[in-house]
């Protein structure tokens, strides 16, 4: 959702990620508006919720229109998933499937083939699970509990790695947003 946000010149984009504040994006929309912009697309993530556990575009719609602001809700979902995947898309996919049978003929199991870091590499599938769950805030009790401090440290700054380039990206959307 972010980088379509920053892609399309998105006026606000919303992911659970980064907070958001609904009524700066409200002013600002209305400022936008004031001064002459027709079009404004607000991007809203899929795993965002309203308070009251409904999808937030929803909700937002709502408060948009309480606000005066002309809007629609597009729910692009299954759409946009369903498009057709880029070269990058295609090669990065042939090369994790080539490594995955690799290692499958090495008598290798239980591992997932992940980009980190801008390299493919296996990971063992539960440690992947738990810093999936870790980077969303949702561990169970005794997620880690089978791994050492230094693997909980290890993906403790992969989660806040990831969390900061995020950041940079949702700023730059922030910047595009004019």
């Amino acid at each position: 959702a972010l980088m379509t946000g920053i892609a399309s010149g998105a006026a606000a984009v919303v992911i659970p990620e980064v907070p958001f504040d609904e009524a700066y994006a409200v002013k600002h929309l209305q400022e936008l508006r004031a001064s002459g912009k027709r079009n404004l697309l607000v991007i809203v993530s899929e795993g965002v919720k309203a308070e009251d556990g409904t999808m937030y575009g929803e909700h937002l719609l709502g408060v948009l229109k309480a606000n005066g602001i002309d809007a629609r809700f597009v729910r692009l979902g299954h759409l946009v998933r369903g498009g057709n995947p880029t070269l990058r898309d295609r090669l990065t996919a042939s090369r994790m499937g080539a490594m995955g049978v690799d290692l499958l003929v090495e008598g290798k199991s239980d591992l997932v083939v992940v980009e980190l870091e801008g390299r493919l590499q296996p990971i063992e599938i539960n440690y992947a699970l738990v810093l999936d769950r870790m980077y969303k805030g949702k561990l169970k009790d005794g997620d880690l509990d089978k791994y050492t401090a230094t693997e909980i440290a290890e993906m403790t700054a992969l989660v806040e790695k990831r969390k900061a380039a995020l950041e940079s990206l949702a700023e730059v959307a922030r910047a595009l947003s004019l």
